[in-house]
């Protein structure tokens, strides 16, 4: 007698590997979009809201002075006068004397997200109307600007955004968060991008004209918002305005020193996403095809067709991530720790099953409640000596 479960299992495979077979398509048109600069090159004034000196903050920000662009401000935002990352920005300073480069300290709060409020501030010390926000982790190519701004010349866009990668390869944490980003997470984005409209932003960069900011308040209309990258998008767009994922990628180098950072780091991430886009959170269940493969592997042994389905959908899995997340993204890590894909798809699906019950996340020493709306409320900050090993940057 068939069971229900192998209903189930030869239901959930195919739409797994179809899924993963579509990534292939999804991140081909994506990548097929022109990308020549139509428009003129507005001055820009980038933001940096920092926290701590990681040991490639430097390189970093170093990146984005030897920019290609004819005219742009570097303005690096901290809330605590005795944040590391001041030393950083000062050596920064110096080396590129001819850069137009701003420290801006303010621990004034306007709301419970600590990087908005940093953006805030940086408003007011903003030169020029196009803003570029980009984490501290994040690291770019001389044509990056060129890239992102051109789409803004365009009067019905207001904000445009981009894929990112994750380039750590070590500790085994980081290596594996990385991996998540190219392999998973990138990907659902390539595929949303194909079948709806954009409405969000990543925080690795969004290009924002500022008439569009004002028009929906400032940063501090997303002030209390744990997902404010998400949200700054969706309010753009609700005023009216369209959001452009453009095919330019940039790299991020995760902070994540040990494997209890990469949980909770990932759980902030998936509850915000939960949060957020509840029905398309739920609907990932069928493309976690690793964990339905190896299931079908050891509950059905017998079955010719479940271990044939579960080994195609392990080998379309791994030429996906190999092709999506290494020659798309171009992430040279990926195709180096590809055996690793299916842990880090494993891992992955524990954060997802954890992130559907509770509302509370640890973002660095703070602990919040996610409210219905998407506010987040602080509860909890974790001691100074639990802190030693959280050093993952805000994003």
């Amino acid at each position: 007698m068939i069971s229900v479960s192998f209903f189930v299992f030869s239901f959930l495979l195919p739409i797994a590997a179809g899924y993963y077979l579509f990534t292939l398509y999804a991140a081909w048109r994506f990548f097929q979009q022109d990308t020549s600069n139509a428009g003129a090159l507005s001055p820009v004034s980038i933001f940096k809201p920092l926290k701590g000196a990681a040991p490639d903050l430097y390189d970093n920000l170093a990146s984005f002075c030897r920019l290609d662009y004819p005219c742009f401000q570097l303005l690096c935002g901290v809330r605590d006068p005795h944040d590391p990352a001041i030393a950083v920005i000062e050596r920064l300073c110096r080396d590129f004397p001819a850069h137009d480069i701003s420290l801006v300290t303010n621990p004034e709060i306007v709301g419970s997200n600590y990087k908005v409020n940093t953006l805030h501030h940086l408003v007011g010390k903003a030169t020029y109307d196009i803003f570029v926000v980009s984490d501290g982790d994040v690291r770019v190519e001389p044509d990056y600007l060129q890239k992102v701004i051109s789409p803004l010349s365009d009067p019905r866009v207001g904000l445009v955004t981009c894929p990112y990668r994750g380039d750590t390869t070590s500790p085994f944490p980081a290596l594996l968060e990385s991996l998540i980003i190219n392999t998973s997470f990138i990907p659902q984005v390539l595929v949303s991008s194909q079948v709806e409209e954009t409405t969000y932003a990543f925080g690795a960069t969004i290009a924002v004209k500022r008439q569009c900011l004002n028009q929906i308040g400032g940063f501090a209309a997303i002030a209390d918002y744990l997902a404010d990258d998400y949200y700054l998008g969706y309010l753009i767009t609700r005023a009216g305005y369209r959001a452009r994922i453009v095919p330019h990628v940039v790299s991020t180098s995760p902070g994540i020193t040990t494997m209890k950072d990469l949980f909770y780091h990932q759980l902030r991430w998936a509850r915000t996403q939960h949060n957020c886009r509840p029905a398309g959170h739920f609907g990932t269940l069928v493309t976690y095809g690793t964990v339905w493969a190896v299931l079908g592997l050891l509950l059905f042994r017998s079955s010719p067709l479940i271990q044939v389905l579960s080994l195609t959908t392990l080998g379309i899995r791994l030429l996906s991530a190999g092709i999506v997340g290494g020659f798309r993204l171009k992430a040279a890590l990926t195709l180096k720790a590809l055996w690793l894909v299916p842990l880090a798809d494993l891992f992955s699906f524990i954060v997802w099953c954890t992130s559907l019950g509770g509302n509370t996340v640890r973002w660095r020493e703070h602990t919040f409640r996610i409210q219905r709306d998407g506010r987040m409320v602080q509860v909890a900050e974790t001691s100074p000596l639990a802190l030693q090993s959280q050093r993952s940057p805000l994003r």
